[in-house]
């Protein structure tokens, strides 16, 4: 092969793969034979968006950009015109939504196409479309950046401050740094803390063990259970409690009528206003128990009274202050328990009388032959006055 025609093939070798290259890389959509829905959406910029980038719909590559056309005597929102041509048909509803967003970080832009939920009503064909574009990652970042910058002068100007601050030992945290004492009472601080966890370690130790009341919980079953068991009796006595309170509620029992039972409740009110008045008129000084509470002169002889007592005058006041007259009352009951005991024990006349049941059917005896001669007496008594009379007259 001659070297002219090598490089005629090296030409068109070179040429043939420029050509799928291109449309590789920009005319990957690229049909010879049908026709391609289009497309036309109005953004007030693109963003760098170039013709050949892609038509993505729910993430797939549906179309590419065709044009993009700018119109400066167009309202701001709608002077650039983007058209798209599309792979195939692609039906509107509503909520639908067009942007133009970043491809990767890197650069590149794609109008990505949202064609609104299944539910929505059809978009009519030649509406104008409105695009927005998606704010670009790197310049939000530079505009927080420039918004950002005097928060970030004053933080670093802060920062000096404070490092200076802790430099000259002021604050807490520069006197930490700087005066020796303080750290002492510092160190001291975390020592103490540490003796705090080591002991609250002993404590956790000996739960686990089981020492002490609450370990006793923890681990002692049979206290567990009889925890349990006391549990359950006291939720029983408020389900009691609580059945109570309905009953109350109910009016059922004496304390129901008394809440629920209006009869009732009229009544202790009657009674205890009845009771008021009660007071008032013994506050009032009305009354027997009035008076006693209210004359003076009552008090004042109560009190002289008290006053005799407590100085022996009369026979109570004797009977409370003098020893002698409780000696003799004493001497006195004494006797009287001997003469007692004597007559039961059938000692003397009056004790053979009360207790000798042969003495008392003797008295018994001789009480009827009384009685029977003074009925005889009575009878001849008429006889004896007339005889006695008859006589005389002789």
């Amino acid at each position: 092969m001659s070297g002219s025609r090598s490089v005629i093939l090296g030409l068109f070798f070179l040429l043939t793969l420029s050509v799928l290259g291109y449309y590789t890389l920009f005319l990957t959509d690229f049909t010879l034979f049908r026709d391609r829905p289009e497309m036309r959406v109005q953004f007030s910029e693109t963003n760098g968006l170039r013709e050949g980038d892609g038509v993505l719909v729910a993430g797939m590559r549906w179309g590419r950009i065709k044009k993009l056309t700018f119109d400066p005597t167009a309202p701001i929102e709608k002077r650039v015109t983007v058209i798209a041509s599309l792979n195939e048909k692609l039906p509107l509803r509503a909520g639908w939504k067009i942007q133009i967003k970043d491809a990767t970080l890197l650069g590149g832009r794609n109008m990505v196409i949202d064609p609104g939920p299944a539910e929505g009503a059809p978009v009519p064909e030649g509406t104008l479309l409105l695009g927005t574009v998606s704010a670009n990652p790197i310049e939000g970042l530079g505009r927080l950046v420039d918004a950002s910058s005097a928060g970030v002068e004053e933080i670093v100007e802060n920062m000096r401050l404070i490092s200076r601050d802790l430099k000259d030992g002021r604050g807490t945290l520069g006197r930490i740094l700087r005066d020796e004492s303080m750290s002492d009472d510092l160190a001291s601080a975390v020592n103490s803390a540490a003796r705090t966890l080591a002991t609250l370690e002993d404590i956790a130790k000996n739960l686990g063990a089981g020492k002490g009341t609450a370990g006793q919980l923890l681990s002692n079953d049979e206290l567990f259970k009889e925890f349990l068991a006391a549990s359950k009796k006291l939720s029983k006595v408020l389900d009691e409690a609580a059945l109570l309170a309905v009953d109350v509620r109910a009016g059922s029992g004496l304390a129901g009528r008394l809440i629920q039972d209006e009869t009732i409740a009229k009544d202790v009110s009657e009674a205890v206003a009845a009771l008021n008045a009660v007071v008032k008129k013994i506050d009032a000084g009305q009354g027997t128990l009035g008076v006693l509470i209210n004359d003076d002169a009552i008090a004042r002889n109560i009190e002289v009274v008290t006053k005799n007592l407590a100085d022996g005058q009369g026979t109570i006041g004797a009977l409370l202050t003098r020893p002698e007259i409780y000696d003799n009352i004493r001497q006195l009951t004494e006797d009287l328990a001997v003469v007692t005991s004597s007559v039961r024990s059938g000692q003397g006349s009056i004790g053979r009388l009360v207790m000798d049941d042969d003495l008392y059917q003797d008295l018994k005896t001789a009480m009827r032959i009384v009685q029977r001669a003074l009925e005889e007496f009575r009878e001849a008594a008429p006889i004896t006055t007339f005889t006695s009379v008859f006589f005389g007259a002789f």
